[in-house]
């Protein structure tokens, strides 16, 4: 082998490493795009004025951002397999899960009842997609799959990231104002 093929092939490599490091990349700045999406997106099923179809619209929102980011990692989907994760993980943290529940109960008292439960309701929606599609953007990452998925692991994490998603809201919310006075 003479000293220009061995600088070609170890050229080859650096490039074949840089490719993939920038399909990585683009990789994860996809993933972090469609939850963003997703979470504000969710926040819309905050308003359904009817009591609790709030919650199941809520979680279908999740388990299609669910098959998207699957999709983007080439993870096989099983819809059953991400209803009972969902279900988990959200049912695993009390006091979070209990809160969308009882916003959307409010939405039993005539018109103010709607309002109120609407906005804490939307904020709840997009903290929680939020959380999940951080969760599952991890875990993919790291090459998990739905079947392989560590719900105590993510239930651990999900109040921390919960309140990422709820900061991460507030602050789409403030510069969606900004740029509407602007324009």
């Amino acid at each position: 082998m003479s000293a220009s093929t061995a600088h070609s092939g170890t050229l080859n490599a650096h490039t074949d490493e840089t490719a993939l490091q920038q399909k990585l990349k683009r990789r994860l700045v996809k993933s972090q795009e469609l939850i963003k999406q997703y979470a504000f997106g969710s926040s819309l099923t905050g308003f359904i004025p009817i009591p609790f179809l709030d919650t199941v619209g809520l979680i279908g929102v999740q388990r299609i951002m669910l098959l998207h980011l699957s999709k983007l990692y080439d993870v096989p989907f099983s819809r059953n397999a991400a209803g009972i994760i969902l279900s988990s993980l959200m049912g695993g943290v009390a006091s979070r899960a209990a809160a969308p529940f009882a916003s959307s109960a409010l939405k039993l008292l005539p018109g103010v009842g709607t309002a109120i439960s609407g906005t804490s309701m939307a904020t709840m929606s997009a903290a929680s997609t939020y959380a999940v599609g951080k969760i599952f953007q991890q875990h993919f990452e790291q090459g998990g799959t739905l079947e392989n998925f560590n719900l105590e692991q993510a239930k651990s994490e999900l109040n921390n990231k919960m309140q990422e998603g709820q900061q991460a809201y507030k602050s789409y919310k403030k510069q969606s104002k900004i740029n509407s006075i602007t324009k």
